[in-house]
């Protein structure tokens, strides 16, 4: 009881902190993990299987998809090296890849769009994500808003 009081804590006081800056919050029930999602972002439009969801920008220029899934490959980091993989098998070229024990990041172009994404291992087998894409123009602009987006994705356990 005192774990899910915590966690219930934490996550209200990163809501406050949040709309403080102009950003709201998103929490995901199913998997137990919560994000900020940026000013002028709609709402997010959550998936039929409640795993999470998309935002997008005002100019519908930058997408922000949020999810959690249980990990299918051995381990956490297999799944990344995985997710990669199929980054790469989809035209993206990655410019940036790190990979810590809980937690990954990797960012890539195609083209004129780039992105960034996140992943933190999880509760019970899962992980929780984010990928931030957006076109080119406009990486100067999303280089705050991912870092935010970096130290806000928090699961629960």
């Amino acid at each position: 009881m005192r774990k899910i009081w915590s966690v219930a804590t934490l996550l209200s006081l990163m809501a406050c902190a949040a709309l403080a800056a102009g950003w709201s919050h998103y929490a995901n029930d199913r998997y137990g993990y919560a994000i900020d999602i940026p000013p002028g972002f709609s709402e997010v439009a959550e998936s039929d299987n409640s795993d999470g969801g998309v935002s997008t920008s005002a100019d519908g220029q930058t997408k922000l998809r949020v999810w959690g899934a249980y990990i299918m490959q051995d381990s956490f980091a297999d799944e990344i090296a995985w997710r990669i993989a199929q980054d790469k098998a989809d035209g993206w070229q990655i410019s940036y890849d790190r990979r810590l024990a809980k937690a990954a990041s990797w960012s890539g172009s195609k083209g004129n769009r780039i992105f960034y994404q996140r992943s933190v291992a999880g509760c019970d087998g899962a992980a929780y994500y984010f990928n931030l894409e957006y076109d080119r123009s406009a990486l100067k602009a999303n280089d705050a808003i991912v870092k935010r987006l970096v130290k806000s994705l928090q699961g629960g356990c």
